[in-house]
């Protein structure tokens, strides 16, 4: 059993990438579909297939290197990080190419959503593209 989800996909996906691995298979949970939908939506992944009460993740490679530099968990049960409006324009003048990704009272949201409907949130995932 997995304590938290987020970093048990984000660690799979992350080792995938660097050993090159074509699909993977994480846990079904609401976070993480949605999650892998904003993947797709940004082009981190080529698609997935829910199975049963797993997901096959079919990772995107780019001239045999994967699409992601980076992916970090940014919150952890331990050490939550809750940002407002104010405080997300700090954290992107500090990663200014990276994506955030926000979980708001409306859902999971990326920062330039966040920004553009002022919803602040806890931030859970840096990618580095």
């Amino acid at each position: 059993m997995v304590n938290y989800q987020i970093s048990d996909f984000i660690a799979r996906i992350n080792i995938a990438r660097k050993t090159r691995t074509k699909t993977i298979l994480v846990t079904s949970t609401k976070v993480n579909l949605k999650l892998l939908v904003i993947f797709e939506e940004l082009g981190i992944i080529t698609g997935y297939h829910i199975l049963d009460d797993k997901t096959e993740v079919i990772m995107k490679y780019y001239q045999g290197r994967s699409v992601i530099i980076n992916l970090t968990v940014l919150s952890k049960p331990s050490r939550r990080i809750y940002v407002s409006l104010l405080g997300l324009h700090k954290f992107k003048e500090k990663y200014s190419s990276d994506i955030m990704i926000l979980s708001t009272s409306k859902g999971i949201m990326l920062d330039i959503e966040c920004i553009k409907k002022k919803r602040s949130g806890l931030l859970l995932l840096r990618i580095s593209l």
